[in-house]
């Protein structure tokens, strides 16, 4: 398959350039997802996370370090988190950082953290974890390229899916919406 180059934004390029053994409607999705927002809605086991990971690598050069840009992989249970961690490991090159709670995050302090995205690209983690990490001000929603929420029918009432959205990706639609990062759900 061929890269395809898609224009966004003012002067930002991304390429498509999906991995050989996607199917099609992985690669129309991919399509989707790089040029606005996006919720797939596919059975279990149909390759959602495969897509999130090809998003992962069109947004590569932007996440590369020394850039200050992450991208945040969410998932709702901690057993979770080792197992995209893995999957987004083994189909790109970037650096993947695991977080959850029993790696006493609720404790860390602005250094830590920034450690913490100074040596990684991909952040995989619980939604709790980013919460408290942007009401604190240690992340900022700004620094978030690629945002992957997985399982993301959980974001209603007071779950931390639907608080980050409410707290802080709404409250910033009105600005600049440059700053807000390209959502996968």
């Amino acid at each position: 398959m061929e890269p395809i180059t898609m224009e966004i934004g003012k002067s930002q390029q991304l390429s498509v350039d999906p991995l050989p053994f996607a199917r099609s409607y992985q690669v129309e999705a991919l399509e989707m997802a790089i040029k606005q927002n996006t919720i797939v809605f596919l059975e279990t086991g149909s390759g959602k996370t495969l897509i999130a990971i090809m998003l992962l690598r069109s947004y590569a050069y932007l996440l590369r370090k020394p850039s200050t840009f992450i991208a945040v992989f969410l998932v709702p249970k901690v057993v979770l988190v080792s197992q995209q961690a893995e999957a987004v490991k083994m189909h790109t090159d970037l650096n993947v950082g695991m977080y959850c709670g029993d790696m006493g995050v609720d404790f860390w302090n602005a250094a830590t953290w920034k450690e913490e995205i100074g040596k990684n690209e991909v952040l995989v983690m619980t939604p709790a974890i980013l919460l408290t990490g942007l009401r604190h001000g240690f992340l900022k929603l700004s620094m978030i390229k690629v945002l992957i929420i997985d399982e993301c029918h959980h974001a209603s009432g007071k779950h931390p899916y639907a608080c980050i959205m409410t707290e802080f990706y709404h409250s910033q639609l009105s600005s600049d919406t440059s700053n807000l990062p390209r959502i996968l759900g």
